[in-house]
């Protein structure tokens, strides 16, 4: 496994810019990281000029190249399970390609010369440790919300002692991050997402009513509850239509394939129709209502696009989703792990077309208020320049940031 470093000067940091680094901990479009690399243009208007790393080639650095600095990449030989160690080249080749990748990190931080660091989720850590031994002022973003345990307990601890800063997506993040982090700042940056040209108007009553998700197939985003949510309303309601978009098998649960093939056989034919991997933009814009079944969720973006365009959402009332949704108002919120109550709010907004629309308008208007990307720019900026006075400024005035933090 090779480390070679691979630097893309797209355009050279101006005079007087203040430099960031943002360690992202994977290299596809995924939520965490499309939600920072969207934010990169905002983020100029603060001053900063941002270069990226990336853990190897994918399409996140494909697309981030037309808005950062600078972008630089290794595949990364770290992993963070006992299988992932074992994937090809094993441990022995993983540990020997370590510190190749440590030295093409640490290349790049002397490169790029960033006044702040934003290492993108806990999976950075190891990244964000090199830049640590730099000298470099952290910020720490937390995406996710992991599972309890002591394997939680570490990550975060550690991240208490890298980081200057804890950035949290949520209050629900934050609650968390706080039992673990020590006297670490933890500020809370919501994602913020584009705006949106509006759905287009009502279906015809000729058209299918298609009920879609995004997430990856998990058991996390809960693609086995959309499956059986979709029979249960499909016994009500023959003629409905679900959809899902996202790649398979990124959290390698064991036995779920089975699981949903089965579940899948259960559905009448072409009631299910799986689109994979794709951006769900074209694939909103048909759907009457979108669905999140999560059993966890720190502050997803997908039910923030939706949101944006119009569609109505229903979404399991877990992590940071009513921080988002308030309950009738924005969107419907239904138990997690809970198949009846979700076919039972998508039969519902299927037969009231007053309800649908009606949050479908709020929902729109509380992302076009809140949820934009120069909010979560400003908050970012805000935790840098926290960062930085953490670090640098004076006495009383790193004990007066702390304190108020």
């Amino acid at each position: 496994m090779s480390a070679t470093r691979l630097s893309t000067p797209s355009q050279k940091s101006p005079p007087g810019l203040l430099r960031l680094l943002a360690l992202f901990h994977e290299s596809q479009s995924l939520g965490a990281g499309t939600s920072v690399v969207r934010a990169v243009d905002e983020l100029a208007a603060f001053g900063w000029s941002t270069s990226g790393w990336f853990p190897g080639n994918g399409t996140l650095p494909e697309v981030a190249r037309e808005r950062l600095a600078r972008c630089f990449e290794a595949e990364r030989p770290i992993a963070f399970s006992a299988r992932g160690w074992r994937e090809d080249p094993g441990p022995l080749g993983r540990l020997r390609a370590a510190p190749s990748y440590a030295g093409a990190v640490r290349a790049a931080l002397l490169d790029v010369r960033p006044h702040v660091v934003h290492a993108n989720t806990l999976l950075s850590l190891p990244e964000a440790a090199i830049a640590r031994s730099c000298g470099l002022p952290i910020v720490l973003q937390l995406h996710e919300i992991p599972d309890p345990g002591l394997k939680r307990t570490a990550a975060l601890r550690a991240a208490g002692r890298v980081a200057d800063v804890i950035v949290a997506v949520s209050q629900a993040v934050a609650d968390i991050a706080r039992t673990h982090v020590g006297r670490t700042p933890v500020l809370i940056v919501r994602n913020g997402v584009p705006e949106a040209a509006p759905a287009p108007p009502a279906r015809s009553r000729t058209a299918p009513f298609v009920v879609g998700t995004v997430g990856t197939v998990s058991l996390v985003k809960g693609t086995d509850v959309f499956l059986r949510a979709a029979r249960i309303a499909l016994e009500q309601r023959p003629h409905l239509r679900f959809e899902h978009v996202g790649a398979a098998d990124l959290h390698r649960d064991d036995g779920l394939d089975e699981v949903l093939t089965r579940l899948h056989t259960t559905l009448p034919s072409g009631a299910l129709t799986m689109l994979g991997s794709r951006p769900a933009t074209n694939e909103l814009r048909r759907w009457q209502v979108m669905v999140l079944p999560s059993r966890t969720e720190a502050f997803p973006l997908a039910t923030l696009e939706a949101m944006a365009t119009g569609i109505p959402v229903i979404a399991s009332a877990v992590g940071g989703l009513p921080e988002q949704i308030e309950h009738e108002r924005h969107g419907l919120l239904v138990p997690p792990d809970d198949p009846g109550a979700l076919a039972a709010a998508i039969v519902r907004l299927h037969d009231d077309d007053a309800l649908r629309s009606r949050i479908g308008e709020t929902g729109a208007e509380r992302v076009r208020r809140e949820f934009t990307l120069a909010a979560q720019a400003r908050g970012f900026h805000h935790a840098y320049l926290t960062a930085l006075d953490l670090r640098f400024a004076p006495p009383q005035v790193r004990a007066s940031v702390g304190a108020g933090s």
